[in-house]
């Protein structure tokens, strides 16, 4: 029985370090995101909003 606990233990704490690590990279996610967004918009503007230059 004892030896399960400390499987599962192992198994729990993996899973939350993977989660954990995913987690760190949301911010980043987001800033390159918004520099997508933000290019988008400035290409659209120059181009007077109607996709050609």
């Amino acid at each position: 029985m004892a030896a399960g606990a400390a499987d599962a233990a192992s198994i729990v704490s993996a899973a939350l370090s993977a989660l954990r690590g995913a987690l760190d990279q949301v911010p980043d996610v987001i800033r390159s995101w918004r520099r997508v967004v933000a290019e988008a918009r400035r290409t659209r503007a120059d181009d007077g909003g109607d996709g050609t230059r």
